[in-house]
């Protein structure tokens, strides 16, 4: 069943950015209608060559195509400060459950990947019934993996604001941000 929850959040603009996951998507019909005017407006006044756009596009294309880790995500954030490094996604999964409290948020921190929850801590101050974060480290195909993890509960939705990566730096860094917008989430 699709859940469409009536919210909003408040991305830094500045950072990160949202990757359309469906089109038409606002003005823009197609992907490359929309990777195009991205890169366009993020290199303008920079003096970047006509092959450095065409760069930007192209991972704009890619990060727009991929799959996202886990099934049926709600929306993606690139974190654009870092252009032409490796890129830094963020996913956020909306669905239905039962969970109502921090032990049964507990039980969805692992969801998708496995492993162990590594810390944990309750969050004040959100729009949630309920709302903790999590980090995570799991193996998967050899492979260590960490995730920083939001959840929050209210009304039987599970908001899941998920940041995957290989390198706990990368984690780090992105980590308050991503917070700040796990809390900016409100309902109407």
């Amino acid at each position: 069943m699709a859940v469409e929850p009536n919210y909003a959040l408040t991305l830094d603009h500045s950072r990160w950015l949202p990757v359309p996951l469906a089109f038409p998507w606002g003005e823009f019909e197609t992907p490359a209608d929309w990777a195009d005017a991205l890169a366009a407006s993020l290199l303008t006044g920079t003096g970047a060559e006509q092959a450095g756009t065409r760069l930007l596009a192209d991972t704009a294309l890619a990060l727009q195509a991929m799959d996202s880790p886990l099934p049926g995500a709600a929306e993606r954030f690139w974190r654009t400060e870092y252009v032409g490094g490796r890129p830094i996604v963020a996913h956020l999964y909306i669905t239905e459950t039962e969970a109502a409290s921090v032990d049964d948020a507990l039980q969805l921190a692992r969801a998708g990947i496995g492993g162990s929850v590594q810390t944990w801590s309750i969050l004040d101050e959100t729009a949630f019934d309920v709302a903790i974060s999590v980090a995570v480290v799991a193996e998967i195909a050899d492979q260590t993996i960490m995730a920083t993890r939001w959840i929050g509960l209210r009304g039987g939705l599970v908001f899941l604001l998920d940041h995957i990566d290989e390198d706990p730096l990368v984690l780090e860094a992105v980590q308050p941000e991503l917070a700040a917008v796990f809390r900016s989430i409100r309902f109407a």
